[in-house]
């Protein structure tokens, strides 16, 4: 059977030749131009998804990048400021085996107390190191000096927190960028928070401003909390819940403040806790809007005789041992291993028969002791194998404490405090240098970091590039090709289609 070939089919399936030998020569082109072979989802839309995955990781990548790049300074400056410290110590312990000797006088041992009160000054003056404006030794608290002289008492007032300061440098994984205080200079006893603590005990002894403040549950329901009586923190919960909303109060899981669950079962509004009329909300920590729950701020709570050994070190609590104390001519060894409570230290320590009066100290988050006769300097020190006069912060690897008890032997011509000093002195050097091992391991990682991370990007951007680029060789052919074959459909349509005086008949 012969099929009719029509003008009109000729005309239809040419100019259909012509348009598709067109859009292969514009594609073809488009991937020279662009170098991609994916230019829009339909090229491809398998390897559009592996692209958009490949970009999305690449980008993290390089954020970690710039995370490293921009924090490894706080790392390093941390670094170079305790070896400035360990000098100073280095320093202070050749000026007390100078001033141990026979030849040593009141007079020259005061004056080489004003040399050791300059590298205390100095110390203080490097734990509030800043970088870009921010402190590097005060935890979280990046703006305000963590550190002060103490005018009442051994050592210097710390005023940051107990927290360290995040930074995400690869999957899951953060490191800390800044540091408390205690964790390089000294001790923070750190007690976790109970439902006993006293309120006026929390925010570092500030305590609570007593008020009301709202809260609305993610349902609707809204309550008026008036903390006007409350003393403890569990009044603070029994308030709470018992406000006939969908909200509970308790304990958050590091025992650092409070947590408010959201129980509704509708869910029409995020979980809102706001002032009304004071400060009560934000001085518990709990002022926020939140979608889901609300985990409150560190309380900070103070030590008191009534807080638990149990409860120290964020709840972890203290192991305690020994202490040797040197008091003039007076010197023990105190066993607070029985201890239970801080009120059960203090009493054993005041009871030791030392001349020597034992108590928390002006900041409430270490003890301090004082020796009750003007011209002696109660020096307490390790047990060997101990770390209770440490942990306590009355001796030990205390940086402030060994300067201080050192400044207040000379001052005393005090021959037996200067002595005992060193042991102190040697364990804050050793303290220091436990530091900066940490400060070493991190940049360490850091560095290994990097090079993990460069090489994962140059390995992520080529598989990239295999699966988006184009052949531009094979392209530049095909350009090549499809032009010829535009130009001979042209010219065979051309000739096939040339009009008549039929077609202007019709």
């Amino acid at each position: 059977m012969v099929m009719r070939v029509t003008n009109q089919i000729q005309q239809s399936n040419s100019l259909q030749n012509i348009f598709r030998i067109t859009e292969d020569l514009f594609q073809a082109n488009q991937r020279i131009a662009t170098g991609r072979r994916i230019n829009k989802a339909s090229d491809d839309p398998l390897g559009i998804q592996d692209t958009l995955s490949l970009r999305s990781s690449i980008a993290q990548i390089q954020q970690f990048g710039r995370n490293i790049d921009n924090n490894r300074l706080f790392l390093n400056t941390a670094d170079s400021t305790l070896d400035s410290v360990g000098l100073g110590i280095t320093r202070a312990l050749e000026l007390a085996q100078g001033s141990s000797g026979g030849t040593s006088s009141a007079e020259t041992r005061a004056m080489t107390a004003l040399e050791v009160q300059a590298i205390l000054d100095q110390t203080i003056q490097d734990a509030n190191t800043q970088l870009k404006g921010n402190y590097i030794f005060g935890g979280t608290e990046l703006r305000n000096a963590p550190y002060q002289a103490n005018a009442s008492g051994l050592g210097a007032v710390y005023s940051g927190n107990s927290d360290f300061l995040q930074v995400e440098v690869g999957s899951n994984l953060t490191i800390p960028v800044t540091r408390p205080g205690p964790d390089v200079f000294g001790t923070d006893m750190n007690p976790a928070l109970s439902v006993n603590t006293l309120l006026a005990d929390l925010n570092g002894g500030s305590g609570v401003t007593l008020g009301s403040f709202n809260i609305t549950d993610r349902a609707g329901n809204a309550a008026v909390i008036n903390l006007g009586g409350a003393v403890t923190v569990n009044d603070v919960i029994t308030a709470i819940n018992g406000a006939g909303i969908n909200v509970t109060a308790s304990l958050n899981a590091s025992q650092t403040g409070l947590q408010l669950t959201d129980t509704s079962g509708t869910i029409l509004q995020p979980l809102t806790v706001t002032e009304a009329g004071s400060t009560t909300a934000q001085d518990l920590g709990i002022l926020a809007v939140n979608d889901g729950n609300i985990t409150g701020g560190n309380l900070n709570p103070v030590l008191t005789n009534a807080t638990l050994i149990a409860d120290l070190n964020g709840g972890n609590g203290l192991t305690l041992g020994q202490v040797d104390i040197v008091n003039g001519a007076l010197t023990g060894t105190v066993d607070l291993s029985a201890a239970v409570t801080i009120g059960d230290v203090l009493a054993t320590l005041n009871g030791a028969g030392l001349n020597i009066t034992a108590s928390i100290n002006s900041q409430g988050n270490a003890l301090q002791v004082v020796s009750n006769d003007p011209t002696t300097t109660a020096v307490i020190s390790e047990v060997a194998g101990g770390d209770t006069a440490f942990l306590l912060g009355i001796g030990g690897g205390n940086v402030f404490t060994a300067l201080d008890t050192l400044i207040q032997a000379l001052e005393r011509d005090d021959s037996a405090g200067i002595l005992a000093s060193f042991e102190n002195l040697n364990a804050s050097q050793n303290t220091i240098i436990s530091a900066r091992a940490k400060y070493g391991a991190l940049v360490r990682t850091l560095d290994n970091l990097e090079i993990q991370h460069e090489a994962n990007e140059v390995s992520q951007t080529t598989q990239m590039s295999e699966i988006e680029d184009s052949d531009i060789v094979k392209d530049a052919s095909d350009v090549a090709a499809l032009q010829l074959a535009l130009e001979a459909t042209l010219n065979t349509t051309a000739r096939i289609l040339q009009p008549s005086l039929l077609d202007f008949l019709r």
